[in-house]
Parts: structure tokens; sequence; C-alpha cells
């Protein structure tokens, strides 16, 4: 491992051209995810039309109570984020405080 960083530290165009390769990897990874974006909105709009085609009185109270659902839907998802994100701060301070008795017992620190 030190010889690999020693070799970049000594050739720094070989750290240039790698941050290349990667910048166009995370480009490239983007514009697909755009791409499938901009694909998956376009078929919910096809699909959002041929249902108001299909029966444009009832279409309102469809989306309504589509979107009283959602909304229900990410309440509870989002307290049970909550929950989740409280939690494992809980254990993140448990590891670190096992870490520390792990320095001090191997380290006399």
């Amino acid at each position: 491992m030190d010889s690999c960083i020693e070799y970049l530290s000594n050739h720094p165009l070989v750290i240039i051209a790698l941050a290349a390769v990667a910048l166009l990897m995370v480009y490239f990874i983007f514009v697909k995810f755009f791409k499938m974006v901009l694909i998956l909105g376009l078929i919910l709009l096809v699909c959002g039309g041929y249902f108001y085609c299909q029966s444009p009185d009832e279409w309102p109270d469809k989306v309504k109570k589509t979107i009283e659902t959602v909304k229900k839907k990410s309440d509870t998802m989002v307290e049970k984020g909550k929950k989740v994100v409280g939690d494992s701060k809980e254990l993140t301070d448990g590891i670190g405080k096992v870490i520390e008795r792990g320095k001090k017992a191997f380290l006399g620190k």
C-alpha cells in the first residue's frame, strides 16, 4: 500500500488520469439516471392520460384519494425513518465507546 501511495505522489499525471476516469464514470452514471427519470416521468404521464380518458368524471376523486393515501403512508415512513436514525445514532455511539475501551486496553492510553 505504501508503494502505491509513493508511486502516486511521485507521478502526479497518474493521479490526474485516475481523477478524469472517475469523473467520467460519475458523469455517465448521472446521465443514465437522468434518462431513466425522464422515461419514468413520460410513462407516468401516459398512464395518467389513459386513466383520465377512461373516466374523466371520476378522475379528480381518484387523484385526491391517491394523494391522501400517499401522504398517510409517507408520514408513517418518515416516522419509521426518524426512529431508525435515532437507533443508529445510539448504536454508533455504543461502537465508539467500545473502540475507545479497546484502544485503552491494547495501547494502555
